[in-house]
């Protein structure tokens, strides 16, 4: 209260712009505040607040959200520790028969499928976006972005191989099987019919002999 009393205006102003900033985290208002921030980036007025405020929010999103942007050794554990976090969610939203979001589903998603188009559709065009402002930090920011996707897209194919190359030997084995099954009929199948013959045969000999 002490601090309200003293400065006033100035600890309402700076209380709002956090929780602004925080607000500004949340992905539901992503495509409004990169949108905007597209809009005045190219005649940015520095002197403007709105245009400012606007850039912090840019900035806190790109912050939020900037894992890829880390050296690959260090990214990838914390990607695991966030799928990690959410299958456990989606497990215990399972076990308890709630709708589970399929991007935290552990059966659907694997680290390539979760990162590719979060990088392709959320991340790129965000940094993109900062970029026009600040071209510099695209060799630093946004082309170690460009490296993460090529690389995901590359463990999606090798994964989408491996799935190939087990549904095909699946296929194969049950065409194998489906053979096997198919012989072990046709053998008794000709079983039958030699033994229907040697019994005509027989029948064959036992009439002409009665003929005799």
């Amino acid at each position: 209260s002490g601090i309200n009393a003293e400065y006033g205006d100035t600890f309402k102003v700076i209380r709002q712009g956090i929780i602004d900033l925080i607000l500004s985290t949340d992905m539901a208002r992503h495509g409004e505040i990169v949108q905007n921030f597209k809009e005045i980036a190219k005649k940015f007025d520095w002197k403007d607040p709105i245009n400012v405020k606007q850039l912090q929010a840019i900035m806190i999103k790109c912050c939020d959200i900037s894992n890829e942007v880390r050296p690959f050794n260090v990214a990838e554990p914390w990607l695991e520790c966030l799928l990690e976090e959410y299958f456990t969610q989606s497990d215990r939203e399972k076990c308890e028969g709630l709708p589970v979001a399929s991007f935290m589903d552990r059966n659907k998603v694997t680290k390539p499928t979760a990162q590719i188009g979060f990088i392709k559709y959320v991340l790129i065009p965000l940094y993109e976006t900062l970029c026009e402002l600040f071209p510099e930090i695209e060799p630093i920011m946004l082309q170690p972005l460009k490296d993460s996707y090529v690389y995901y897209e590359s463990k999606k194919l090798e994964e989408d191989l491996a799935k190939d190359e087990t549904d095909r030997n699946k296929t194969c084995k049950a065409l194998l099987d489906e053979k096997i099954e198919l012989e072990k009929k046709l053998a008794g199948a000709e079983k039958q019919i030699s033994s229907l013959a040697l019994v005509v045969t027989n029948s064959e000999n036992v009439s002409t002999t009665i003929h005799e």
